[in-house]
């Protein structure tokens, strides 16, 4: 098959790609003109962080005269459509337009799961507020598609990419957030992408750095995973066509008969599963090429000996690359490949795709209806040029007004969050209290910006989310007289003080955290134990002496301040627990 211009232009909408800088650079512009004609364009958040010095409106315009930039960038370089600019907007721990606050900070899923019914505002209803609260503002700032909401049934209680980032445990309760979720953003015009298609929940390897691998057949795959997908992907709904589906990269040999191909990847996944038993003729995506399962292609460090191992089951060889990778997603069915970080896998990724179609590995009349799927999404989200959407100007005191009206929703959302796990006296006022907050480790690749992280003096990555700790001290200080003590597993505790405060995240694999705890538990009379992430820390703790424990969901500024207000007794926690402890 003769490579023509016009087939540059086809393949060009089958990818998403990101770039590096919180301005447009060389390397974007590059991509999306003549002759790689790049449609799509993911904003991460090390693209949001930035000045804005100069702008009337700072920051938030500036976003948003980028993105317009990029559309009509676009636009000159011959593209039918305007592009398809996406983000990981999830809320909560992943929210990479929270980002210096450029827009409102709003709970993730297991924090909005964890909110109680009320007579005036069911939970599922709290969810669509907030995800059509924030499908506004993304809306405003030129954001088109969100990789949200998480499909993931965290049934794997040491999930280490999941956790929080999943509505909970129970697929049913899962199916019927993430339908309200993707109700609230096609509600304003943006797609969401609901992922990890078939679901990452029940593994506890994390895709970024090996290949998770889940022994599961059709039947108990209909019992678990599916549920969520059957669900929101009916397609009888307003909006429904926004709605897009990314594949993840876990290993479901049942299914496809092969130990180390990624759903991703397969044709048996994307195709079989998601299209013909699921029924979805909307938009696939994958999830970026370049995390390990993909992009490792010699497989060191990665899948440990661990419960997902089979006795007799071999080690994980790596896998195929980003470049090669690009094709196979394609031939499997995906319509939409990512490719984050690096433009020369970026450059070379494209160009693998222009051999594979010249020499008719990669079939030109499937390449075209996939290509008709994208430009079927794309006219329902309004991206032709003359529309409304691409032309409109910045409107400052619309963006002031909407951050008004979107704050006190992110705040009643926020009240409902925390979870009384365990009953116990609250805090007294008068007297000091100290807060034991952890020394922070690297959560995973998800929430830690890889071009953000910080690190110890000793080189070892410690996780961005710090001055959430730090706020939340602030906020018990408000409260009463306050120490704040970062604890270790360096540290040797000689706890003096009668109250405390102390703060747990993921301690249920990390147990330095509960031999801090039992320390502080002999010493002060009252404590109040603070699940800051999921809320298993405490199995298989026991301890005689008496302790609350409140759980909110994600470490979070806002999140945190809840609990604080909880601790002191001028709330009480109406949450109720996303999943079993």
């Amino acid at each position: 098959m003769k490579l023509t211009d016009d087939l540059k232009k086809e393949i060009g909408q089958h990818f998403v790609l990101g770039y590096h800088g919180p301005t447009l650079s060389k390397d974007i512009l590059t991509l999306i003109a003549a002759p790689y004609y790049l449609g799509n364009v993911i904003f991460m958040k090390r693209n949001v962080a930035g000045t804005g010095e100069g702008k009337a409106g700072g920051r938030p315009q500036e976003i948003s005269e980028i993105m317009a930039a990029l559309q009509t960038n676009a636009r000159s370089a011959g593209q039918e459509r305007g592009l398809g600019i996406g983000t990981d907007q999830e809320g909560g721990l992943v929210s990479a337009f929270s980002t210096e606050n450029v827009v409102t900070q709003f709970p993730g899923a297991m924090a909005l799961a964890s909110i109680s019914d009320s007579s005036t505002s069911p939970s599922l209803s709290v969810t669509e507020q907030v995800y059509a609260a924030q499908g506004k503002e993304l809306s405003m700032l030129g954001v088109n598609w969100t990789y949200a909401p998480i499909g993931d049934v965290n049934s794997d209680s040491r999930n280490p990419v999941i956790g929080v980032r999943s509505f909970g445990d129970d697929p049913t309760k899962v199916a019927g957030y993430v339908s309200a979720a993707c109700k609230g953003l096609v509600s304003q015009g943006v797609a969401p992408s609901i992922k990890h298609f078939p679901g990452h929940g029940d593994t506890h390897i994390d895709s970024h750095l090996g290949l998770p691998r889940i022994r599961k057949g059709l039947e108990e795959l209909e019992k678990t995973e599916l549920v969520p997908w059957r669900e929101a992907l009916k397609d009888d709904r307003p909006g429904s066509e926004l709605v897009t589906v990314m594949t993840g990269h876990m290993a479901l040999p049942t299914i496809t008969g092969k130990e180390d191909e990624p759903a991703s990847l397969s044709r048996k996944v994307t195709h079989d599963l998601l299209r013909e038993t699921v029924g979805f003729e909307g938009v696939v995506v994958t999830d970026c090429l370049e995390m390990d399962a993909i992009a490792n292609t010699k497989g060191i460090g990665s899948n440990p000996p661990s419960a997902d191992h089979v006795d007799g089951e071999e080690e994980w060889k790596g896998g195929p690359g980003v470049e090669e990778g690009t094709v196979l997603a394609l031939e499997a069915g995906a319509d939409i490949v990512m490719i984050c970080h690096t433009f020369d896998k970026q450059v070379a990724a494209i160009e693998h795709v222009w051999a594979a179609v010249e020499s008719g590995r990669i079939n030109v009349d499937d390449l075209k209806k996939s290509g008709e799927r994208i430009r079927k999404w794309k006219t329902a989200l309004g991206l032709e040029w003359d529309s409304e959407k691409l032309t409109r100007a910045w409107d400052q005191e619309r963006w002031l007004q909407l951050k008004e009206e979107n704050t006190k929703v992110s705040a009643d959302a926020y009240r409902g969050v925390v979870v009384q796990v365990k009953p116990g006296p609250t805090l007294a006022r008068s007297q000091r209290v100290v807060v034991y907050t952890p020394a922070m480790e690297s959560y995973n690749k998800a929430v830690d910006d890889a071009e953000g992280v910080l690190r110890t003096q000793g080189g070892a990555i410690r996780n961005t989310a710090g001055a959430s700790f730090l706020s939340f001290v602030a906020a018990v200080q408000k409260y009463a007289p306050s120490e704040h003590i970062v604890y270790s597993k360096e540290t040797l505790l000689e706890p003096d003080t009668t109250q405390a405060v102390f703060v747990l995240r993921n301690a249920d694999r990390s147990g330095w955290q509960l031999d801090a705890l039992r320390a502080v538990l002999k010493a002060a009379s009252n404590v109040v134990v603070v699940s800051s992430s999921t809320p298993y820390d405490l199995f298989n703790f026991s301890s005689q002496k008496e302790f609350a424990h409140l759980a909110c969901g994600e470490y979070t500024a806002q999140a945190l301040e809840a609990v604080a207000h909880v601790v002191f007794g001028e709330r009480d926690a109406t949450g109720h627990l996303a999943v079993s402890v």
